[in-house]
């Protein structure tokens, strides 16, 4: 299964094989490269900056404050997951005209993963121990005091993995940087292979991204090892008295509805009224079937990485070994792999597989490729909830290795298992690039009507298949997010963890 996520950079590789040394050399120490790389560096650090600080504290404020309607308070925090970043781009283009350039790509990336460290420190926080923040408090430790000293250090490999999350995508984001005239990496490739002249120096700043993502996995995984090795045995009987300090929670409500306005409110605004405004007569029938084709192919991608995932989620389940190691991160960077190289690779190999080149399966394996790494982390966490104590009694009364999974692993770790396969689904849906390169001819999906429409600044005709995804992806965001479900700790940890 590791093998099948090598085969973009096996690709990468023998394309860049293909180009000398000294012009290797040359292409990578020109000032171009240099003044990309930069800009996409600053890029992802502004962006985890961003999502780092707020969060932290909106998942702070949802978790320990007495708030009105708290439970329901997480859906306007995490309902943007539902908006693709490019549809973000093209609303804020129509909204404000001028919308272009860096910082407004810095603004859009953030508004399009901000959810994720907010689920990933949320699920850090229902594991604090909240005996040492008795301990704090009684001490004379301000609330301030007690977060940033007690709380925090407790939650450091979630918002580590959070804030990994938030960066990949970044790094692989092509929609928004392209739409907002900013050169990253990602924008560069993408120019590089529509030049099909200069393919091997498209593959040579791929692996330069690629070089940058395994940077970013390795600084994860050593906050992670240093958690690890401060842990100790923690109490979580007991339970926090929620704050009540007005100050606070008007704060956290104030940056709640903030961010909802900025992402949910004038995104679904200026599609409305670009809908009601449109003179160009909808096309119903191509609307409907852009929609069965998002959603059949989004379904066929989830559930091979699900397939996939499964081995892959056994193996880091249990104790770390080198071997697991290096499968974690060759997981890991090829999640922050832009669409366009998981879609090169595929056209390289799959003209050679007959049918299945320009297939809807070829593509929804991209959509596998693209995502596994969201699948295997939930597979992950989901099996590590599984008791030790549980298999073990199984074990004794004479059930097999099988049984033991049929019978007892199976039945506790499906419901996280199954909310990592909807968050592929959510987001292969929304998936761009890869769609671009792998459909078959004549195979429109939502996002790339959307993508025809809004690059020739025709925003009215795009907004009604802007609409529908959002409509058809906010059901996956809301299973993620609401409120009475009592297994979203399993799956928030492993998203961010």
């Amino acid at each position: 299964m590791v093998a099948l996520s090598l085969i973009p950079l096996l690709y990468l590789l023998i394309r860049a094989g293909e180009k000398p040394v000294a012009e290797i050399a040359g292409l990578l120490f020109r000032a171009k490269t240099f003044e990309v790389i930069a800009t996409t560096s600053l890029l992802v650090v502004m962006v985890i900056l961003l999502t780092g600080f707020f969060g932290v504290l909106i998942a702070a404020g949802l978790h320990f404050l007495e708030l009105p309607n708290k439970a329901w308070l997480i859906i306007p925090a995490v309902l943007p997951l539902a908006i693709p970043s490019y549809v973000f781009t093209y609303t804020w283009i129509a909204f404000v005209p001028a919308f272009t350039g860096f910082f407004a790509a810095v603004f859009i990336l953030f508004l399009t993963t901000l959810p994720y460290v907010t689920l990933a420190c949320l699920a850090g926080l229902s594991r604090v121990d909240a005996s040492q923040i008795e301990v704090a408090r009684s001490l004379g430790f301000s609330y301030p005091k007690t977060f940033f000293k007690v709380v925090l250090p407790q939650i450091r490999t979630h918002l580590s993995g959070g804030l990994l999350l938030a960066g990949l995508y970044t790094m692989s984001d092509f929609g928004a940087v392209s739409l907002l005239n900013v050169d990253t990496l990602t924008v560069t490739i993408q120019n590089m292979y529509r030049a099909s002249y200069d393919r091997t120096a498209a593959a040579v700043i791929s692996l330069v991204l690629i070089t940058l993502s395994a940077i970013f996995v390795v600084a994860d995984e050593r906050v992670r090892r240093r958690q690890q090795k401060g842990e100790v045995i923690k109490s979580t009987s007991i339970k926090s008295a929620l704050i009540e300090k007005n100050s606070y929670k008007v704060s956290t409500v104030l940056l709640i509805t903030t961010y909802a306005l900025l992402a949910v409110l004038i995104p679904i605004y200026v599609l409305l009224s670009r809908f009601f405004t449109n003179t160009v007569e909808i096309s119903w029938q191509q609307l409907l079937q852009a929609s069965l084709s998002t959603v059949s192919v989004a379904l066929l991608g989830a559930g091979i990485a699900l397939v996939l995932s499964i081995p892959l989620g056994i193996l880091l389940s249990e104790r770390s070994t080198t071997f697991s190691r290096v499968s974690s991160r060759v997981i890991l960077i090829g999640h922050a792999l832009p669409g366009v190289v998981i879609g090169l690779a595929l056209v390289s190999f799959g003209s050679k597989l007959g049918p299945l080149y320009q297939s809807t399966f070829l593509l929804a394996f991209a959509y596998a490729l693209l995502f596994l790494a969201k699948s295997v982390a939930s597979m992950r966490a989901s099996l590590k909830q599984v008791p030790t104590g549980a298999k073990e009694v199984a074990a004794t009364l004479g059930l097999n290795k099988w049984l033991v999974l049929k019978n007892v692993v199976t039945p506790i770790a499906a419901p996280g298992i199954a909310l990592g396969a909807v968050l592929v689904f959510l987001t292969a849906m929304k998936e761009l690039p890869a769609t671009l390169m792998l459909r078959p001819t004549g195979f429109e999906t939502l996002a790339t009507q959307i993508w025809s429409y809004a690059a020739i600044n025709r925003f009215n005709e795009a907004a009604p298949y802007a609409l529908i995804l959002i409509v058809i992806a906010a059901i996956p965001t809301f299973v993620l997010s609401r409120p009475d479900r009592s297994d979203r700790g399993s799956f928030n940890s492993g998203l961010g963890n």
